[in-house]
């Protein structure tokens, strides 16, 4: 008799005891979609032990990478207007606009040590370069082909556990992957990706600029290439024919008008660069426009009223982070469990 009772007693005390451990289950990667306070701060403190600058598309990128709790399972889609909805109600996120429509998400008192990628500082030794530049040139076939975003691109190269590149974080990666390509010419673009320099059309395009030819895509098209006097007159006109003559002019739309307004190829090869931005940034347009990188490329502002900038040194690609903190030779070291008490204190309570 007693039997029957003593169940009944254990079963109230049996599913109290289950309660905690399901609500401790993780999560599927479907409700990830939801962004809790602990799903965004971990992602955000994931990039500080990187040493990349939490901007909105990298935080985006950090929190579908960590949601993917099953090998092979598919990352879900974030909302970036949902995401910086979901930091700005985490109080111990600060949450400010940066350039080319993007924001970063900072946590309150916690010092930082991004690493600017695109800066042109090489703080690496020679002993790197060497390794890297013997590691690039062996490689062929699929291994030879990177991802084109200086983000996953070195995110491949730190998997690969390369010796050269052990000692050093996933922001530090990403610069020397910048500098491989903008100055060292270890690395360069084919077909939007990253290969090693021999194999690229950055080095053809290098080479004819030096030649001052079109690249064999331009001939193909047989239409008129712009020279130095058209090329200014259409700029001119492309600048001043706009009714929001005052906005930045994405680069990217440049050759594209050139073509359906005026019947020219734009080729700044055939002008002696091999860089689009770079030409336009040529003394001889000085008073037109200047070149500037916001968010996520290069833009084109028209000097209405203004006198003309200096020429700047431009870095190749697209700009994932802004320009970050402390750069230096030897690897930092990861924050400590410690260092992320603020965020951790607001997700106790």
């Amino acid at each position: 008799r007693e039997q029957p009772q003593r169940q009944h007693r254990e079963q109230p005390q049996r599913q109290h005891r289950e309660q905690p451990q399901r609500q401790a289950a993780p999560a599927p990667a479907a409700q990830w979609g939801s962004l809790t306070p602990a799903a965004v701060t971990r992602a955000v403190e994931s990039l500080y032990i990187d040493q990349l600058k939490p901007f909105g598309r990298i935080l985006r990128k950090r929190i579908a990478e960590q949601a993917q709790v099953a090998p092979g399972s598919e990352a879900p889609d974030i909302d970036v207007k949902e995401l910086r909805a979901a930091c700005e109600r985490c109080p111990w996120l600060l949450v400010r606009d940066a350039e080319g429509a993007d924001w970063t998400a900072t946590i309150i008192g916690q010092p930082d040590n991004f690493v600017d990628v695109y800066s042109p500082e090489d703080v690496y030794p020679p002993e790197l370069w060497r390794e890297a530049a013997a590691y690039f040139d062996s490689l062929s076939g699929d291994h030879m082909v990177l991802p084109g975003g200086r983000y996953m691109c070195a995110q491949v190269l730190a998997q690969r556990r390369l010796p050269f590149l052990e000692a050093y974080t996933l922001g530090q990666i990403a610069h020397i992957v910048q500098l491989s390509i903008s100055q060292k010419k270890l690395l360069g673009y084919s077909c939007g990706t990253v290969v090693p320099y021999s194999h690229s059309q950055s080095m053809l395009k290098d080479r004819n600029a030096e030649c001052q030819r079109p690249c064999p895509n331009v001939l193909r098209n047989k239409s008129n290439v712009a020279g130095w006097g058209m090329m200014r007159e259409y700029l001119q006109k492309l600048l001043a024919g706009r009714a929001d003559a005052d906005q930045p002019m994405p680069l990217s739309n440049i050759k594209r008008l050139f073509r359906s307004q005026f019947g020219v190829e734009l080729s700044e090869t055939a002008l002696g660069y091999a860089k689009l931005s770079e030409l336009l940034q040529d003394p001889r347009l000085s008073d037109l426009c200047e070149v500037k990188l916001q968010g996520y490329g290069y833009v084109l502002l028209p000097l209405v009223g203004r006198r003309p900038r200096p020429v700047i040194s431009l870095q190749d690609g697209l700009r994932f982070e802004e320009p970050g903190g402390d750069q230096r030779d030897e690897p930092l070291a990861p924050f400590p469990a410690a260092a992320f008490a603020t965020s951790a204190t607001y997700l106790s309570a």
